[in-house]
């Protein structure tokens, strides 16, 4: 499964871990949520990142550069805009090179890279809405 539950002692180091506010309820399988996000590597969609709210990069699939980086950044738009919306479920954000399409997953955030300006936007996002639906109660779960 994507997660297990923890044990009386766990057997991941806390360095290992994401850092968060709270201690895990569950561990995360990463190796099978990054398989789920490389099934969704397809011509026009050519990466797809999981990082937690703070921006820290937790797995990633496909081929891209600097994903530390646009993860953090992502991170802090998707705060920015947060701050003022009720209710944020999707943005996408459009980058000279490309486009960013990101939506929350619990205290996650997915995020999938297109270099395909002609990339239909409503497909980059019914992608994500299927890597979501995917991951959404194992990683809801889990903090």
């Amino acid at each position: 499964g994507i997660f297990h539950r923890p044990q009386q002692r766990a057997a991941q180091s806390r360095a290992s871990r994401p850092t968060m506010d709270s201690e895990p309820k569950a561990f995360v399988n990463w190796q099978k949520v990054q398989e789920i996000l490389a099934k969704e590597i397809t011509a026009g969609v050519s990466s797809a990142l999981l990082f937690n709210s703070k921006g820290a990069l937790l797995t990633s699939a496909g081929d891209i550069k600097n994903e530390h980086i646009i993860s953090a950044l992502t991170a802090n738009i998707w705060q920015s805009y947060a701050d003022t919306q009720k209710k944020l479920n999707f943005m996408l954000i459009l980058c000279e090179d490309g486009k960013l399409g990101v939506a929350g997953v619990g205290a996650f955030r997915i995020c999938m890279y297109s270099n395909d300006f002609k990339y239909p936007l409503g497909l980059l996002k019914a992608k994500i809405e299927r890597v979501v639906a995917k991951l959404d109660k194992p990683l809801s779960s889990v903090y």
